[in-house]
C-alpha cells in the first residue's frame, strides 16, 4: 500500500472517530436536557361534543329571530356563571370563618 493510500485510510478513520464522538455528545446532551412536561400536564385543547356546531347555529338563529343578539345573550350566561360561582365560594368562605371563631 502506498503512503497516499495509508494517509487516506487514516483520515477516514479519524473522521469516523470524530463522528462517533459527536454522536456520543449528542446522546449525552439529550440525556441531560431538561425534561418537557408530560403530555398529561399540558393544557389540552377542549373538544367540542358531537353536534355542537349545529346546536350553536340553531340557538343563534332562535335568539336572533327573537330580535336579540346571540353574543349579548351568551355574554349574560357567562356573567351568570361567574356571579353564581363567586356567591357559592363566598358562602363557603363565610362558613369556614364562622367555624374558626
Amino acid at each position: 500500500m502506498s503512503n497516499a493510500g495509508f494517509e487516506k485510510r487514516s483520515n477516514d478513520m479519524e473522521k469516523n472517530q470524530n463522528t462517533d464522538v459527536k454522536k456520543e455528545e449528542a446522546v449525552k446532551d439529550v440525556a441531560t436536557a431538561p425534561k418537557k412536561e408530560s403530555s398529561s400536564k399540558k393544557r389540552r385543547k377542549p373538544v367540542k361534543p358531537d353536534g355542537f356546531k349545529e346546536f350553536e347555529e340553531l340557538a343563534k338563529e332562535i335568539i336572533e329571530a327573537d330580535g336579540s343578539s346571540y353574543y349579548a345573550w351568551l355574554h349574560e350566561r357567562h356573567q351568570e356563571i361567574i356571579l353564581n360561582f363567586n356567591v357559592s365560594n363566598q358562602k363557603k368562605i363565610t362558613d369556614v370563618v364562622k367555624k374558626g371563631e
